[in-house]
């Protein structure tokens, strides 16, 4: 994530809303990858310092949990994030929206990286969202187990993913290292862009030499996984385990950790602390790759200073490193510029 400034000059964050130096509303253009100062103009309009005009998401003022904005020639209430939301818990329930709100706030952080890398997601074909509680949250009316997934372009997560509880809980059953509401959301994101990345026969036939035929049994694959465990090798030829349950489970998993990658290099060279001075994960060659590797392994030195888990716990070895050179090859020959 880069760097955004108020106009006063004070530095903010990507969920700010106002400015603590100077008291001005904040809120973020998607359309300009941009935190804006706003001026109020006429009742529910603003403007920017250049003149342009904005409203606020109708999901600002009805639960304050939305910071993005809307071009005021734009006919929709809500913003380019919110608008795509086909399903929502229901939020009279206590607690759901402080659970819907952190989903909400990593479901923008994965649109802020599709919107720089120019990967498109919206129009008929493009990516929805159910947000959905199932009976473990809501006993009274669910009875079924909601599980997050992708089908055509409908990415399903469960709000009890944010509840850090009970998502330690199941990462612990699960025996993962890393579980976290964004990864789920980067993951899914792979299973909708993996047509529309290998989207020539050559490509494909790149895909499935790196990664496996995606057409195999992915039911059989799946059951086996889960009764018998991952491959006994998945550390050599996987970025984590569940990447070797099914050629498409693998393409998703490293897309995934192509944006973690992309969207750390870029907070980090904000932050001066970018190693090797690169340009993120979209960029040629693999200079990327190892600035990431050394920056990991500082962040998680740090984290072990500080008595906590390691934020990154993966090892990319050079078949791994192949899956995310291909990835990033695909994402800078298939991207285009966002319409919003």
């Amino acid at each position: 994530m880069k760097d955004f400034y108020c106009d006063c000059g004070q530095r903010v964050f990507f969920d700010s809303d106002g400015c603590l130096s100077c008291g001005s509303v904040l809120g973020f253009d998607p359309g300009g990858l941009r935190m804006v100062s706003l001026h109020e103009s006429n009742g529910a309009v603003f403007e920017s310092r250049d003149g342009t005009r904005y409203r606020r998401c109708a999901n600002t003022s009805a639960y304050y949990n939305c910071n993005w904005l809307i071009g005021d020639g734009d006919p929709q209430s809500l913003c380019l994030s919110c608008r795509l939301n086909e399903l929502i818990p229901n939020l009279e329930r206590p607690g759901n929206l402080k659970l819907w709100t952190r989903v909400e706030q990593a479901k923008r952080r994965l649109l802020y990286s599709l919107l720089k890398l120019g990967l498109p997601f919206t129009g008929d074909n493009g990516l929805r969202f159910r947000i959905m509680e199932d009976h473990r949250r809501n006993p009274d009316v669910f009875e079924t187990f909601v599980a997050t997934a992708h089908l055509s372009g409908t990415i399903t997560i469960n709000i009890l993913e944010a509840d850090d509880a009970m998502r330690y809980a199941v990462r612990e059953q699960m025996q993962e290292r890393y579980r976290t509401v964004l990864g789920h959301l980067r993951h899914e994101c792979g299973h909708f862009y993996f047509s529309r990345l290998a989207a020539t026969p050559e490509l494909l036939e790149a895909c499935r030499a790196l990664f496996g035929d995606e057409r195999n049994d992915y039911a059989a694959a799946m059951q086996a996984y889960y009764e018998q465990g991952p491959l006994s090798d998945w550390p050599e030829r996987h970025v984590s385990a569940y990447a070797s349950a099914h050629p498409a489970e693998d393409f998703a998993e490293t897309f995934a950790h192509f944006l973690h990658i992309d969207d750390a290099l870029e907070t980090a060279q904000t932050c001066g602390l970018d190693p090797e001075g690169s340009t993120g994960a979209a960029g040629r060659g693999g200079v990327w790759l190892d600035a990431w590797i050394t920056l990991a392994i500082t962040l998680n030195e740090i984290m072990r200073s500080l008595g906590a888990d390691d934020p990154y716990p993966f090892v990319l070895t050079e078949p791994v490193r192949e899956k995310l050179l291909l990835v990033s090859r695909l994402v800078r020959r298939q991207a285009a510029p966002q319409a919003g």
